[in-house]
């Protein structure tokens, strides 16, 4: 199954994205909504060798022309950063989902949503989706995780 690992700090310019253990580069926006009930897009927005704009979905389409460059974090750098991954093939039920390498139980909602300053307004991934979804144009760095607790209360923290 793929596997899609984002590593930073909650800042765009300390933040990398993963896909098969291979760094990618020119990625312009990620969107990941993952709930309970069965929801999941996983979309990427990317620069490929070409020079082309790409929109794929992370799971189940293949990246083509994806650019990946060496890791951009020292292990020692790593070490003061979350990494959140989600090895899954595109359905909920199969979504394993790992924070710093341990696996989290419990997830109601996964809300991640990465976009660089240089993507055009109206070309965002918001485009596909018209309007059905509550994604914002501009910069955005948002990631959260909703979780059940034993008592049946839902508590929401942030990944990074």
């Amino acid at each position: 199954m793929p596997e899609l690992s984002i590593e930073g700090n909650g800042r765009i310019e300390r933040t990398a994205i993963y896909y098969n253990g291979q760094q990618l580069d020119k990625v312009r926006e990620v969107f990941v909504h993952i709930t309970e009930d069965g929801e999941f897009d996983a979309l990427i927005m990317y620069v490929g060798a070409d020079g082309q704009h790409y929109t794929k979905n992370i799971f189940t389409d293949y990246l083509e022309n994806v650019q990946t460059e060496t890791p951009g974090f020292t292990e020692e750098e790593a070490q003061s950063l979350q990494l959140l991954t989600v090895d899954s093939d595109g359905t909920a039920e199969s979504t394993l989902l790992l924070r710093n390498n341990e696996e989290q139980g419990g997830v109601v909602r996964l809300y991640v949503h990465i976009k660089a300053p240089t993507v055009e307004e109206g070309r965002g991934l918001r485009s596909w989706f018209g309007g059905a979804k509550n994604i914002p144009e501009r910069a955005e760095f948002a990631a959260e995780i909703t979780y059940r607790e034993e008592n049946g209360s839902l508590t929401t923290e942030g990944v990074f």
